[in-house]
């Protein structure tokens, strides 16, 4: 199937069937991934967490009470 006839076929569908068409799209690519190259063995993989952050907090708080005060005056 052309994948213009495609394009138009999946413009049809309902949108949970666009959503269940994406992840099986999603599931098919990572099945064909090599499951050898998502992590290398001895290396660290930094997570960010937003414990402990209170500067982005006060960062946040600042901003929100400069908007509030703008619509106020």
């Amino acid at each position: 199937m052309p994948l213009a006839e495609l394009k138009s076929k999946i413009q049809e569908l309902s949108k949970i069937d666009k959503l269940r068409l994406m992840q099986f799209l999603a599931t098919e690519l990572v099945k064909e991934e090599d499951p050898t190259n998502f992590f290398v063995v001895d290396r660290e993989y930094p997570v960010w967490s937003p414990y402990n952050c209170s500067e982005a907090a006060n960062v946040l708080m600042n901003l929100l009470t400069t908007k509030q005060q703008e619509q106020n005056d």
